[in-house]
C-alpha cells in the first residue's frame, strides 16, 4: 500500500549514543493510533539508480512490538529562565516592589502573541504582574485580585536598541519609565515616564518569576505551560521591595556561570533560576563598549541572555517504549523502525559503541558534529538570510521527502546553518529531538543526492562486502575518550563530511598520526569548524562562526567564543589548525553541480613506491567518471596548499578535471574584491588526491570531495573509486600502526 501523504510517524533516541547493554527510549509522534517497531543495525539504506541494495539487518534479540498508543507530540519550543522560589516572596503590609532590567528588542512585528519579557503573572487568579512586547510598544499587566489591568506605553521602541526599563507599583500608583540608551553618536528618542493609579492594589500572588515567557497567550488566554515568547535580549534585572526602608528581594547577573543553564541571584536571597532551551549566552549586553571582545576575560559587558521563541534544546516528548541494545551488538548506526498500518514509516536513528570484546583494527569516525549541525537545517526558506545560495541558483526539490516532512513539522528546532525568527544566527543545535536528515535514506533537498549520514552509510555497506573487521566510532567518542577512543585500531577513516571539530577530537586524530596510525580522509570540506559539546549535555553542539567561511549564518564581533567552553569559534584555519596540516589538504570550494572526475599523474602510478594504489585500475582513464552526484569530485571540495600547512612530502596522486561555474572558491581564499573565484577561471577550485608517509611511521590518504562515497558506491561498487579505496585499506591493515614518534 502506498503511503497516505497524510499520514505522519516521526521519533528520536534517548540517548542517541549508547554502548551494548544500555537501554533506548523510543519516543514518537505520530497522526495514528496504531504502529509496529523493529530494531536494525543500517548497513545501506539509499535507493536509486545504479545504487547497491538497501541492507537493514534485523536485530532479533529485541522482539518486534505493536504499539496502539501513537499520539501527536509536540516539540516544545521557546527559551526562557524559571525561577521556581520567586513564589515564596512576599510583601510586607505597605510594601511596593520596583523592578529594573534592560532590554534589547529583536523581533517588533509580531502578529501571533506578545512577547513577555518578565512575568509573575497568573491569569486565573488575576495576580501578579507581567511586562510585555506588543509590536512596537510596551504594556504592563497589574493583577488587583478583581482584575488585570493593562497600562500602555505610548513610546515606540526600536529593533536591535538597548532600553532601560524601570517600573514600580506601591499601593495604587504605578511608575514606569522607558528610555532608549545612546549607541555611540546616534541620537535616541525621548524617553517616556509615566504615572498611573491602579483600581485597587496589586496583588504579587505566589506564582514563579519567568524571564522570557509568560503563562498565558495573551491578556484573556492562560496557557498550561510557557508561552508567548520573547525575541531578544535582557539585562541585569532586579527587584526591590520598597517602603521606608528597601530591600533587595533578587538581583541577576547573568555573566555568572555562563556555562551553565543556570542563572544566578547574587543579592544573598538565592533565589537562582534555570535556563530553558538553550537562550543564548555569552552575547553582548547594555554595557558592552568593544574593549574586550572575549567574555572569559571581560569584567563587564557580557551580562546579557538572548531568547528565541524557536529555541529549542529538549522536545521533552514523553517515551512510547524503551528496547535494551544486547551486550553482543556490534558499533554502528542503528534505527528503531516505526510504521504505521498504511505503510508510512521512520527510521529513528541512534549510535552504538564498539563491543569491548572487538578485535577489529579498522574504525569508521562518524560524523556525529557533523550531524548535529546540519540538523533539521532549513536553508531553503528563502525568507531567511540563511538561505543557501550559489552561483547558479538553488532549487529545492518538491518531492523530496525531507523537505515535505520538515515543512510540515516547523517545532523541529533549528541547526547551526539557520537564523531564528528574529533574524540572529542560532548557535545550538541538540540531539533530542526528531532529526529528520539523520535517516538512512535522506537525500539532499538541493544537492539530490545522499549527503552526511546516508551517504556514511554508502561506506558501511563496502566495509561490509569486504569482509574486513571494522568498528565505528564517533566523534563524540573522540571528544570525551580521546586516544583511548582510537587505541585498539592501526587504520582510521572518515565520513563523508567531517566538518566539526572540538579540539580534543582534532588532537586525538593528530595523536593518532604520530603514534603511526594510518588514516583516510574519504570526504571533502573537513576539520573546517570549531565545533563544541560537553560532558554534561552532550547532545547540544555549539558552533559559532565568524566572518571568514563558506557559511549561511555570521556572529557579530565581540559573541564568537563559545558559551560552552569559552573558546574561539569560527574556522580552524583562522586558529592556526587548517586541516592542510595533518590531512595535506583543506576545503577550498563548493558547488551544487555535478561533480567531475580526477585525472592522475601516471607517473605515480609506475614508481613502485606509489603504484600499488594504483592496482586493479587503468590509470589514463578518468578516476570516478560516475556517481550519485556526477564525477567522484564535487560538493565540497580541498585542495594541496603548502602556504596553509601542506606536509613537504605529500604526493599529489590526482587532481579533479576543471570544475563549471556551479562552482565558486571559498570567500578566505580571496583577499581584495571577489574576482575569478568560480570553477572555469580559477585554478584553486579543485579537488586534490593527496598521500603522504608520516613521522609516526604510519600514512595519510586524502580525497578532497564529499563527493567520493557517492562515486564508491556507483553500479554496487564496480568502478575505480572504489577499487583505489579498498587497495588503501588493505595495505594500511597489512602494514599496521607505526611504532610512533619516539
Amino acid at each position: 500500500m502506498a503511503p497516505n501523504q497524510d499520514t505522519q510517524i516521526i521519533g528520536y533516541a534517548e540517548p542517541w549514543i549508547v554502548s551494548p547493554g544500555d537501554p533506548v527510549d523510543i519516543k514518537v509522534s505520530s497522526t495514528e493510533k496504531g504502529y509496529d517497531h523493529r530494531l536494525v543495525r543500517l548497513v545501506q539504506g539509499y535507493s536509486g539508480p545504479h545504487a547497491p541494495p538497501v541492507v537493514l539487518e534485523d536485530i532479533t534479540e529485541v522482539p518486534v512490538g505493536h504499539h496502539e498508543d501513537g499520539r501527536y507530540q509536540d516539540a516544545c519550543s521557546g527559551s526562557y529562565a524559571l525561577i521556581p522560589s520567586w513564589a515564596e516572596v512576599t510583601p510586607a503590609v505597605g510594601e511596593g516592589i520596583e523592578v529594573e532590567f534592560h532590554a534589547q528588542p529583536y523581533l517588533l512585528d509580531v502578529d501571533y502573541y506578545c512577547q513577555t519579557l518578565i512575568s509573575c503573572l497568573d491569569i486565573s487568579s488575576r495576580t501578579g504582574f507581567a511586562i510585555v512586547l506588543r509590536n512596537s510598544t510596551l504594556e504592563f499587566f497589574i493583577g488587583t485580585g478583581d482584575t488585570i489591568q493593562v497600562i500602555q506605553s505610548q513610546l515606540v521602541v526600536n529593533r536591535w536598541r538597548w532600553l532601560q526599563i524601570r517600573l514600580s507599583v506601591v499601593n495604587n500608583t504605578f511608575t514606569s519609565s522607558i528610555h532608549q540608551l545612546n549607541r555611540l553618536a546616534e541620537t535616541a528618542p525621548n524617553g517616556e515616564t509615566m504615572t498611573t493609579t491602579l483600581f485597587a492594589p496589586m496583588i504579587l500572588g505566589s506564582n514563579s518569576l519567568l524571564f522570557g515567557a509568560g503563562m498565558f497567550k495573551d491578556i484573556g488566554q492562560q496557557s498550561s505551560k510557557p508561552s508567548s515568547f520573547y525575541n531578544g535580549r535582557i539585562d541585569s534585572p532586579s527587584f526591590i521591595m520598597t517602603s521606608s526602608s528597601r530591600r533587595t528581594v533578587a538581583k541577576y547577573d547573568f555573566s555568572k556561570d555562563i556555562p551553565s543553564d543556570s542563572i544566578v541571584d547574587v543579592s544573598g536571597n538565592d533565589r537562582h533560576g534555570v535556563l530553558v532551551n538553550a537562550p543564548t549566552r555569552a552575547v553582548k549586553g547594555f554595557d558592552w563598549d568593544g574593549t574586550q571582545p572575549d567574555w572569559t576575560k571581560a569584567s563587564y559587558g557580557y551580562g546579557a541572555i538572548h531568547f528565541h521563541e524557536d529555541d529549542l534544546d529538549d522536545a521533552k516528548w514523553e517515551t512510547n517504549f524503551s528496547i535494551t541494545i544486547p551486550s553482543t551488538a556490534r558499533s554502528g548506526a542503528y534505527a528503531v523502525e516505526v510504521k504505521c498500518l498504511d505503510g508510512t514509516s521512520d527510521m529513528i536513528t541512534f549510535f552504538v559503541r564498539p563491543n569491548p570484546s572487538s578485535t577489529a583494527q579498522v574504525a569508521l569516525v562518524l560524523t556525529t558534529f557533523t550531524y548535529l549541525a546540519y540538523a533539521n537545517e532549513r536553508m531553503f526558506d528563502e525568507t531567511k538570510s540563511s538561505a543557501m545560495t550559489t552561483p547558479d541558483g538553488v532549487s529545492i526539490g518538491q518531492e523530496n521527502e525531507y523537505y515535505k516532512n520538515l515543512h510540515r513539522r516547523p517545532d523541529l528546532g533549528l541547526s547551526a546553518y539557520d537564523v531564528h525568527t528574529d533574524g540572529s544566527p542560532c548557535a545550538y543545535s541538540s540531539a533530542r529531538r526528531p532529526i529528520l536528515n539523520l535517516r538512512p535514506g535522506y537525500v539532499h533537498w538541493a544537492l539530490d543526492r545522499p549527503r552526511e549520514f546516508s551517504a556514511d552509510l554508502l561506506m558501511v555497506s563496502y566495509l561490509e562486502r569486504s569482509g574486513i573487521p571494522y568498528d565505528v566510532i564517533t566523534d563524540h567518542c573522540l571528544t570525551t575518550r580521546g586516544q583511548e577512543a582510537t587505541s585498539p585500531y592501526t587504520t582510521l577513516i572518515t565520513g563523508c563530511h567531517p566538518e566539526y571539530h572540538s579540539l580534543n577530537s582534532l588532537d586525538a586524530f593528530s595523536a593518532f598520526a604520530k603514534s603511526g596510525g594510518n588514516m583516510m580522509y574519504l570526504g571533502g570540506n573537513g576539520f573546517y569548524w570549531v565545533a563544541d559539546v560537553v560532558n554534561e549535555r552532550p547532545h547540544r553542539l555549539e558552533v559559532r562562526k565568524g566572518d571568514q567561511g563558506c557559511r549561511s549564518v555570521t556572529f557579530p564581533a565581540g559573541e564568537r567564543m563559545h558559551s560552552l567552553t569559552g573558546t574561539l569559534g569560527g574556522l580552524w584555519r583562522s586558529r592556526g589548525r587548517a586541516p592542510n596540516y595533518l590531512w595535506g589538504i583543506g576545503p577550498c570550494a563548493f558547488g551544487t553541480g555535478k561533480g567531475k572526475p580526477y585525472t592522475a599523474d601516471v607517473r605515480y602510478a609506475e614508481d613502485a613506491q606509489f603504484s600499488w594504489i594504483f592496482n586493479g585500475m587503468d590509470p589514463s582513464e578518468p578516476i570516478g567518471e560516475n556517481g550519485f552526484g556526477g564525477g567522484a569530485s564535487g560538493d565540497e571540495i580541498d585542495r594541496l596548499d603548502y602556504a596553509l600547512g601542506t606536509p613537504s612530502n605529500a604526493v599529489l596522486l590526482a587532481r579533479s578535471q576543471q570544475h563549471d561555474d556551479s562552482f565558486g572558491l571559498f570567500n578566505e581564499d580571496s583577499m581584495f574584491p571577489m574576482v575569478n573565484t568560480l570553477g572555469s577561471n580559477c585554478d584553486m577550485v579543485r579537488s586534490d588526491l593527496v598521500y603522504y608517509d608520516t613521522a609516526g611511521g604510519g600514512a595519510v590518504f586524502a580525497v578532497g570531495s564529499i563527493n567520493w562515497y557517492c562515486s564508491l558506491a556507483w553500479d554496487d561498487y564496480n568502478n575505480n573509486v572504489a577499487t583505489m579505496t579498498g587497495n588503501v585499506l588493505r595495505e594500511f591493515i597489512r602494514r599496521g600502526k607505526g611504532g610512533g614518534i619516539q
